[in-house]
This record gives C-alpha cells, sequence and structure tokens, in this order.
C-alpha cells in the first residue's frame, strides 16, 4: 500500500518574531510537505516564509481564523494531502505530539485533538493564566455531555485531520472566525468520525498568553451556540454547517481556493 501523503500545514497572522526559530525546530521527517498559509500579515511573515524555503501562500485580504483554516484545509487537499496535521507557528504547542497523533490515525482514527490536561494543572505550569484554567475546565465538560463524548480539550490549538474526515463534513459554511475549529469538532462527532486525543505540550509565554477575557467570553458565548444547534439538528431541524456536503471533495476544494 502506498504511503498516505501528510501536509503539515501552518496558520500565520504576524508570525515574523516566531516563525523562523519555530520552522527550524520543527521536525520536518514527519512532513512530506510543509505549508503555511498567511493571513494578510501586516509584517513580514510571508517573505520570511518564501526566505526559509516553506511552501507559502497569502491571503490578499485578511479572512480570519475560520477563513483562512478553510483555505488552508482546501489548499492541502489539493495538494494530495491525506493526512492533514495543523500547528500553529507560534510556538504555544510542541510538535512532540506528532507521532502519537499519527499512531491514532494509524489505528483507524480519523480526527486527533492534542490534550492539555493530562493533569490538573498542568496548563498553569506551562504558563496558562490560572484565570482561564476553571471555565475552561467547566466548558470542556459541558461540551463533553452534551456531544456525548469523552474528550478533555476541545479549544486548543493541535489537530490532525484525515482527508475521509474532511469529505464528511460542510466545513465550507463555518465560522470565519476562532468557532471554526469547534463546529468542525461537533460536525465530525455529529457525522460519527472516530475522533481521538493525545497527550500536547504547550509553552504559554509573555502578556497575552492566547485570547483576551473580552474574546474568551465572546468565544465561549459562541460555543454555546454550537452545542444549541447541534442539539437542534438532532431533533430534526435543517442547520446548515451539520447537513450533508456536496459528493465532489475536489468542486468543493476548488471553490475554497479559487473563489
Amino acid at each position: 500500500m502506498n504511503k498516505p501523503k501528510i501536509i503539515v500545514f501552518f496558520l500565520a497572522y504576524n508570525a515574523e518574531k516566531t516563525l523562523e526559530n519555530f520552522y527550524k525546530s520543527f521536525p520536518k521527517n514527519f512532513a512530506d510537505e510543509i505549508i503555511l498559509v498567511d493571513d494578510a500579515s501586516k509584517d513580514n511573515t510571508y517573505e520570511l516564509a518564501k526566505k526559509l524555503g516553506i511552501i507559502s501562500y497569502k491571503n490578499p485580504v485578511n479572512l480570519g481564523y475560520g477563513g483562512n483554516m478553510k483555505k488552508a484545509l482546501s489548499i492541502a487537499l489539493k495538494r494530495g494531502a491525506e493526512i492533514l496535521i495543523d500547528i500553529h507557528p507560534d510556538g504555544e504547542y510542541n510538535p512532540s505530539a506528532i507521532p502519537a497523533a499519527l499512531k491514532k490515525v494509524q489505528e483507524g482514527y480519523q480526527l486527533i485533538l492534542g490534550n492539555r490536561f493530562t493533569s490538573l494543572l498542568q496548563p498553569i505550569k506551562n504558563g496558562m493564566f490560572i484565570w482561564k484554567l476553571i471555565p475552561l475546565r467547566l466548558l470542556n465538560s459541558i461540551d463533553s455531555l452534551v456531544l456525548g463524548v469523552r474528550l478533555n480539550d476541545f479549544h486548543q490549538g493541535f489537530r490532525v485531520y484525515t482527508k475521509d474526515m474532511l469529505k464528511k463534513v460542510n466545513f465550507e459554511e463555518n465560522s470565519n472566525d476562532y468557532l471554526f475549529s469547534f463546529e468542525l469538532i461537533a460536525q465530525s462527532i455529529y457525522k460519527k468520525v472516530r475522533t481521538a486525543q493525545v497527550p500536547v505540550e504547550t509553552s504559554y509565554q509573555g502578556k497575552k498568553r492566547g485570547a483576551s477575557l473580552k474574546n474568551s467570553i465572546l468565544y465561549s458565548i459562541g460555543t454555546f451556540k454550537v452545542l444549541a444547534l447541534y442539539f437542534l439538528s438532532h431533533l430534526g431541524f435543517q442547520v446548515n454547517i451539520f447537513k450533508d456536503p456536496e459528493k465532489n471533495l475536489q468542486k468543493r476544494i476548488e471553490k475554497l481556493v479559487n473563489p
């Protein structure tokens, strides 16, 4: 059997300060290709990526996190990816989680999520603000209850997707903001995609350390909307993000790569 093509993609926005160190330390033996999709950064992220030899794309206008995810997934699929590794080039997530995630793919799982909560206080040791820990744990518990799966961490930035999984979900209809990834997880669970989690090490540094309090609150409210739509869809209501996607994946990704 042919080895499935693995593409790692970096979603980038103003990542010039962290990109070079992250790329140079990244274990490239896991990837057949590494691509970067720059969301109209205001700094020299794209130029630096090209200089480093990364296959790079730049959006002419800022699409937002979700919009850039749609573009990155579509580009990777168009380049022949069967396994897609999503990791941020800001250095917050350690690539050491990749081997365990790929093993899960070999075992038949189609969506693999990182898990920061391998112990109660591990995120705090890694630099997470304590005011984020309790709400995150509560949010994850609610998500597990409503979605009916036992997962510890729905809201982190290390994920591995398979082409087979992306065929099943209508990701084009997802939000163009940070809710995109949670919607994608909810869609996968709705479509009974086999989902697993692997421990992921993080390193939070600086004053921001992720989303601000205001954005965290807005995001959390948005996740409750997704859970409500998930519930309504199970009751038989037509909800766009949970509808069956068009069967021709090639047509779907062409619309996103060349709108």
